[in-house]
């Protein structure tokens, strides 16, 4: 480690797992945060040469290290949501499992907080030696897509203004410790798509006195496979993914009609207009084939995160620097999921990376959103550490 910061992380890390698992005990919703706030500003008031602003969205946390002082500013961004989803974890390893139900920290989220907590408690400490401003942005609302656009909007990246950003992600497919990167669009951007199938209500017993909406929608869930198979270039990425299929309340009823939504994924604005093109036509003019009609409606999500090349550049260099050319992956596949970290992007050059915690000797770990996901508490000085010497080299150049 740098030796402006080795020391303090080292005395730091045993407080920032002690209070990851605090938040992973007691996770909160997007945009219900309040606990999870409260704890964040607790550690933040007590910290010299950090200010503390008033909140954007109600639950979110804004700080500024050295707020007065020349220079550029660097900011650094972590989310604090939680998921709707039921832990299975085992409780005799994970004795800090969530107490609430029907809620997990599935997705890292508990540590991208505690680690950032843990790099401003660092960072006061040095703040003397750090060549400009630092904002810690401490997001609600990443999971339920709006956090990171609402932040922007109420001018989270503004007074003062923001040169650059950089976010990490726990990432459970490399080993505990490693930094990845992807350079250009790094997660995809989203859509999601409702269709409403239109029919002829019937006895179920008499299927041709009617139109059965429920056959249509089962035509088109099929033939919307055919887009990413024969309607995408191999060399590109896409997703349609239909999440949810729902008609009908009785077994001799054919329905009026039929319900079902999905999710569009892709990496190039292009190839997302033209798979949203096709699902509306695929589902027309499948639904108009058997009688029936389709009613479709699209809904924008997120854009694709696209990381900046100079961040890129200066993220590679610090981790082979400080970490050592061993514990750095460049040519990471991109991910088909969706960060409203993309936003920040928009009103400055922005990167994410991401940190391994799959434990050595281990082939495979549980994935992001699975009921059984926890954090490897082993990668919390790894990220401080990236996210130390990223401000301080940020600030420096």
């Amino acid at each position: 480690m740098n030796d402006l910061f080795s020391r303090h992380i080292a005395d730091i890390v045993p407080v920032i797992v002690a209070l990851r698992r605090d938040l992973h005990a007691h996770p909160e919703l997007a945009f219900a945060e309040h606990r999870t706030g409260t704890k964040v500003r607790e550690y933040l008031s007590a910290l010299p040469n950090v200010k503390l602003l008033p909140p954007l969205l109600g639950t979110d946390v804004v700080a500024i290290l050295n707020p007065d002082r020349p220079g550029r500013c660097v900011a650094i961004r972590a989310d604090m949501d939680a998921l709707p989803i039921v832990e299975e974890t085992d409780p005799a390893k994970v004795p800090y499992r969530s107490t609430v139900s029907g809620v997990m920290h599935a997705c890292g989220h508990d540590a991208h907080t505690a680690m950032l907590v843990g790099t401003a408690m660092v960072l006061s400490r040095v703040a003397d030696q750090m060549p400009g401003k630092v904002k810690f942005i401490f997001q609600p609302g990443e999971e339920d897509v709006g956090g990171a656009e609402g932040l922007c909007a109420k001018g989270a990246m503004a007074n003062p203004k923001v040169d650059g950003i950089f976010a990490l992600h726990a990432w459970p497919n490399q080993p505990v410790g490693m930094v990845s990167l992807r350079r250009g669009p790094a997660m995809a951007a989203s859509c999601s798509f409702y269709i409403t199938v239109h029919g002829q209500g019937s006895h179920g017993a008499y299927p041709q006195r009617g139109v059965d909406p429920i056959l249509a929608a089962a035509h088109i869930v099929t033939a919307l496979q055919t887009i990413v198979a024969r309607n995408v270039a191999p060399i590109d990425a896409a997703v349609v993914t239909v999440g949810a299929l729902s008609g009908g309340v009785a077994s001799n009823v054919i329905p009026s009609e039929c319900q079902m939504k999905g999710t569009i994924r892709y990496l190039r604005p292009e190839v997302g207009e033209h798979v949203q093109r096709r699902v509306r036509e695929i589902a027309e003019h499948t639904a108009v084939a058997l009688g029936a009609a389709a009613e479709v409606r699209l809904e924008a999500g997120c854009p694709p995160t696209i990381n900046h090349e100079r961040m890129c550049d200066l993220i590679e260099r610090t981790a082979r620097e400080v970490l050592g050319a061993d514990w750095f992956l460049g040519d990471e596949p991109p991910s088909l999921g969706v960060e409203d970290f993309c936003y920040y992007g928009e009103h400055a050059p922005a990167a994410m990376f991401r940190l391994g915690v799959r434990p050595f000797g281990q082939e495979s770990y549980p994935p992001l959103h699975n009921p059984r996901f926890d954090f490897n508490d082993e990668a919390t000085g790894r990220g401080m550490q990236m996210f130390c010497e990223l401000a301080r080299r940020f600030l420096a150049t």
